[in-house]
């Protein structure tokens, strides 16, 4: 089977460049051929947001290079990551016009939320979910802080709204977790177009495992608000947590604070960025990884790492990032933003970590079955199979 990736580069490097990646070197080894079409970064375009935002709408440009791509490749399905700002979604239209069948993966909300995160002000934000024209994202400047860029992304978001192209020229949606899945349903995005696949990380292989003189519950991600990192430092002051150690790896806004709070806490340990050898060591050696997130994010990669490597996880309860792994008994959640159930969380793992050890082993099952790249190829190709199989019914 033929694929070509489409992809938007986004100034900072996240999940779905990894994703990408990863997809790429997956389909090649189970004997596929993959090629991409990726756009830089605006910012490396030196376009301001308001232009960014509208190139959204319809780039003519990009649309002509795609399609100049397929015609060369002939692939037999087109997977968009991410179109958003620069490809912009008409690349559908462009691939289904030339008779490829269309998948598209959801790493954000940016198809329900102008700013992906269906979040503002410190709390969840639904106001733009259900709505044909994202209005409040305007009102409140929700993509980069800019009313004109806000506007021409509504604009972009309701125009292919309007004309069908996520309807018609979108084969499936790819969500990473059943929450995703139910929120662009709700949405107005029919149901049968929206698929459950979860991104997959790479098999660590053998990891050290838990050993009795080295205690301790690790994070590992971005060191800002929205992360948690507040509440993780609020909830440990609280925790009757004994021995017990927090470590935490990354770097971000709130490096400052951390740094101080470890400088004052000997239980407390701030490694910095880490490479990801060392984090794999240093979750495999955990009593649990700590997700302490404060908004829809989309399936962390660090959760499917954590289980990789047969350690639970301890997450806030939003849906999107706690259900499936609740459902494995793989962890254990607390309520999103309150360091006193977090801490009633550690204190429990402190004091009975007996109760844990057969987490353990059901974090490595759910890795195995649902997030390990055996189980995501398999995955992908059905997909890939079934669109194919519905754009041949169609030609027929």
């Amino acid at each position: 089977m033929k694929i070509l990736q489409l992809h938007n580069h986004h100034e900072s490097k996240g999940g779905a460049m990894e994703v990408l990646a990863h997809e790429a070197k997956l389909l090649a080894a189970g004997g596929h051929e993959v090629r991409e079409f990726t756009l830089p970064p605006a910012q490396n375009l030196g376009l301001s947001s308001l232009r960014a935002g509208l190139k959204a709408v319809w780039n003519f440009e990009a649309c002509h290079d795609v399609e100049a791509k397929i015609r060369a490749f002939r692939p037999d399905v087109v997977h968009v990551h991410t179109p958003f700002p620069l490809l912009s979604p008409a690349v559908f239209r462009t691939a289904k016009g030339l008779g490829v069948p269309t998948v598209a993966t959801l790493h954000s909300y940016r198809y329900s939320c102008i700013a992906a995160t269906c979040h503002r002000d410190g709390a969840i934000c639904e106001d733009c979910v259900g709505k044909r024209l994202k209005l409040p994202g305007v009102q409140h400047r929700c993509y980069h802080d800019s009313v004109g860029a806000s506007a021409a992304l509504t604009i972009s978001l309701s125009l292919h709204r309007s004309i069908g192209t996520f309807h018609n020229s979108v084969d499936r949606f790819l969500a990473l977790t059943g929450f995703s899945r139910q929120l662009l349903i709700r949405d107005g995005i029919p149901a049968d177009k929206v698929v459950v696949k979860p991104n997959s990380v790479p098999d660590p292989g053998p990891t050290i495992g838990v050993r009795p003189d080295r205690r301790y519950v690790a994070f590992v991600g971005r060191l800002m608000d929205i992360k948690g990192v507040h509440t993780l430092l609020d909830a440990w002051d609280r925790s009757d947590h004994g021995e017990l150690q927090l470590r935490i790896a990354g770097d971000g806004p709130l490096r400052g604070l951390v740094e101080e709070r470890s400088r004052k806490d000997p239980s407390l340990s701030y490694l910095g960025w880490v490479d990801e050898s060392v984090v794999f060591e240093l979750m495999g050696g955990a009593q649990a990884v700590i997700v302490p997130s404060e908004w829809y994010e989309g399936l962390p990669l660090v959760i499917l790492r954590s289980l990789a490597v047969g350690t639970p996880v301890i997450v806030s309860d939003l849906e999107n990032i706690s259900a499936e792994l609740l459902e494995d008994d793989a962890g254990q959640a607390f309520a999103v933003g309150d360091p006193a159930a977090l801490a009633q969380v550690l204190t429990g793992l402190a004091t009975r970590p007996e109760t844990w050890r057969p987490k353990r082993a059901n974090a490595r099952l759910s890795y195995d079955v649902r997030y390990s790249p055996p189980a995501d190829l398999r995955k992908l190709e059905a997909v890939y199979a079934g669109v194919g199989a519905g754009a041949a019914a169609s030609a027929t």
